[in-house]
């Protein structure tokens, strides 16, 4: 049906092979054993991966089971709450269930292309559906992208039923299919957003709206959109808060267009990409009256949409428009098949096939390297440190704080007594601390804080209404202990919001006392730990004395765990205040001074907050510093910076990890 364009159109083609991989019976029987492969994979992905924050807000909202939450409908969470209820407070199974979801895919895919394609090209859809990346790499950890895609391709498969026999129960099902994905998550509004598309502009498609199933189809989908409609709409609209006013910011950069589309291609594999394009290109021009031109719809619809979402979002995560490459499967069989076809000598199907063949194998390609580089994540600790530069992901293992929350909350009641809370900055560490915790023991719940990034998600609105937000530990707790467990800012003193929101804490908590501070592997966040008091009354001003929870001596940059060459000159800077005034301000590695930093300044471009008027030098409290040639030997370092009171004392900062290539 579809077909590369061919330089050699005008000469006679070789006679046809015999087809790959024997009959349908042996397809049947190759696509089932890349399956087992696939969930045996994957399965061993499920085991070693850390618990990514996501799964832990699914758990933790299931747990207060609502219409919906603050980023999300209710789908996953009330899933999560089923898993949890059947098989305890437990991560594996979770990830198994999302594991079977990703397992039904290809055979979604079949459905859908059934009524399409011949019955062979059928099967071997759902082949590249076990071959292509965005699809199959779903299901190692519990997450609604899988999902998605399998609601997607049925309600497809459904929904091309329904068009081509106008049957009742195909339009019930397909609302049935599209009412679940809206359950799951927002983005299943984007096949929906296709079939809208498809019934305005195309000839074809503007024949439903006189159908009553496809009335019934829209009713039925609206359904599962009514829950989060309600949940919305008596909380002040908290997803259109975060996903419409919070989350975009309008900085067209037309170069990440650029880049999202060289993410989609790497991704999946430029054979199969290239095919897709082209299959959409025939859809939309040459089979544009045809019923199935529906699915080039969906496609185009989706893919721009996140498109040009690259002008507005600085982040746009790869696995958003993977929906738009499943309505494309069915035609790529066929594409491929007549692609090698056309060639005109034995050299020539050779090079075709063998074009073909590096997307089969740049997948295999990009799976061995996702499973090196979740092993690698692992066992950060263990491998060298060079290794560690390419760990990108925030996806640290949070269980390895419990000796130290353990430690912190013995710490906190004996200095004030057994009733004491825990609190973490925010919602996503909250919930890292919070599930899996101790694997079948349930029940952990921590206070946030208020954290900046809540008010960005408005997770405060769900932590409001679970009674775990700040005004609540406010005024249930005062004159109690707290344990606090608080994600290290980057740029605290260089962050009007984090200011602002540790401000509020200063003014809120007394006889605070810092504990320790926990670096996890790779070693580029930390945890600080706290314990402290709730106020009978807040303080009004907190800068006549230090405040625990803004650091005397503190470095901007070079930020934790940052990668720096030997030669390097760049200017690194940071803060140091003391009520007796500072003197002086040196640089240490590895416990050793390797230089002195400028100290007393004070740029237009930043100037230091007022908390920090309790040091007679403010506002001048700023230094800069670079390291001297010879200082930076490869290797891994800690670093450190020591600042000279007045009267000669040293007060020095929290030692940081620093990577030297």
């Amino acid at each position: 049906m579809v077909e590369f364009y061919d330089l050699n159109a005008g000469r006679p083609a070789l006679a046809p092979q015999k087809p790959f991989l024997g009959d349908d019976k042996n397809l049947t029987r190759a696509i089932f054993i890349v399956g087992a492969l696939l969930v045996a994979w994957k399965f061993y992905i499920a085991l070693i991966s850390h618990v990514i924050w996501e799964e832990g807000h699914f758990v933790l909202s299931g747990e207060y089971l609502d219409l919906g939450y603050p980023d999300i409908p209710a789908g996953f969470p009330w899933l999560a709450r089923l898993v949890t209820t059947l098989f305890g407070w437990h991560l594996m199974p979770l990830r198994i269930v999302s594991l079977l979801i990703a397992t039904a895919i290809p055979f979604a895919v079949y459905f859908m292309a059934k009524p399409l394609v011949s019955h062979r090209n059928a099967l071997w859809a759902a082949m590249i559906a076990l071959l292509l990346p965005p699809l199959s790499l779903n299901g190692t950890v519990f997450y609604p992208e899988g999902a998605l895609q399998l609601l997607m391709a049925l309600m497809l498969g459904c929904l091309i039923r329904s068009i081509q026999r106008d049957e009742m129960k195909w339009w019930i099902l397909t609302g049935v299919c599209a009412a679940l994905g809206l359950l799951v998550h927002f983005r299943f509004m984007g096949p929906g957003l296709g079939v809208i598309a498809y019934m305005l502009i195309s000839r074809e498609g503007r024949k439903l709206w006189t159908r009553p199933g496809v009335w019934v189809t829209a009713g039925i989908a609206f359904l599962g959109l009514v829950p989060s409609l309600i949940y919305n709409a008596v909380n002040e609209w908290p997803a259109i808060q975060f996903h419409v006013l919070n989350r975009p910011k309008l900085q067209p950069n037309f170069g990440r267009i650029l880049g999202y589309v060289e993410t989609q291609f790497a991704l999946a594999t430029p054979v199969f990409f290239i095919a897709m394009v082209v299959a959409a290109k025939n859809l939309l021009t040459r089979d544009r009256d045809k019923p199935e031109s529906l699915l080039a719809y969906q496609a185009v619809v989706i893919f721009l949409f996140y498109g040009l979402q690259t002008i507005v979002n600085k982040k746009i995560m790869p696995h958003w428009p993977f929906m738009a490459f499943v309505p494309l499967l069915p035609y790529v069989p066929e594409l491929l098949e007549n692609f090698v076809a056309k060639a005109v000598t034995g050299g020539g199907r050779w090079m075709r096939q063998a074009l073909i063949a590096t997307g089969p194998l740049l997948a295999l390609t990009i799976g061995v390297a996702g499973t090196a580089y979740q092993w690698a994540f692992v066992h950060s600790a263990e491998l060298p440190y060079r290794v560690r530069e390419h760990n990108i992901l925030k996806n640290e293992n949070w269980s390895l704080l419990e000796p130290d929350l353990a430690a912190a909350d013995a710490r906190a009641k004996a200095r004030f007594g057994p009733d004491i809370v825990w609190a973490a900055n925010s919602h996503m560490s909250a919930v890292h601390i919070e599930f899996p915790a101790v694997p079948g023991v349930r029940g952990r719940r921590l206070f946030t804080l208020d954290d900046p990034n809540d008010e960005l998600t408005r997770f405060v609105v769900a932590r409001h209404h679970w009674g775990l937000d700040l005004p609540t530990l406010i005024q249930t707790h005062k004159g109690k202990g707290v344990m606090m467990a608080m994600l290290e800012p980057s740029y605290l003193y260089h962050e009007p919001d984090q200011v602002a929101m540790y401000t509020a804490l200063c003014r809120n908590f007394e006889a605070v006392e810092p504990f320790r501070v926990v670096s996890l592997p790779p070693y580029k966040m930390a945890v600080d730990f706290y314990t402290a008091r709730v106020r009978q009354t807040p303080l009004t001003d907190i800068s006549k004395a230090p405040c625990p929870f803004f650091p005397q001596v503190y470095i901007a940059h070079p930020e934790r765990g940052e990668f720096l060459d030997t030669d390097n000159s760049s200017n690194f800077f940071g803060v140091a205040a003391d009520p007796k005034g500072v003197t002086a301000v040196d640089i240490l590695i590895d416990g050793r001074v390797v230089t002195r930093a400028r100290y007393g300044l004070d740029p237009k471009e930043f100037r230091v907050p007022d908390m920090l008027k309790y040091d007679p030098n403010w506002p001048r409290l700023q230094y800069d510093f670079q390291f001297p040639k010879g200082s930076l030997v490869s290797g891994e370092h800690k670093l450190s910076v020591r600042a000279t009171r007045s009267d000669g004392t040293t007060l020095d900062s929290e030692p940081r990890t620093l990577y030297v290539r």
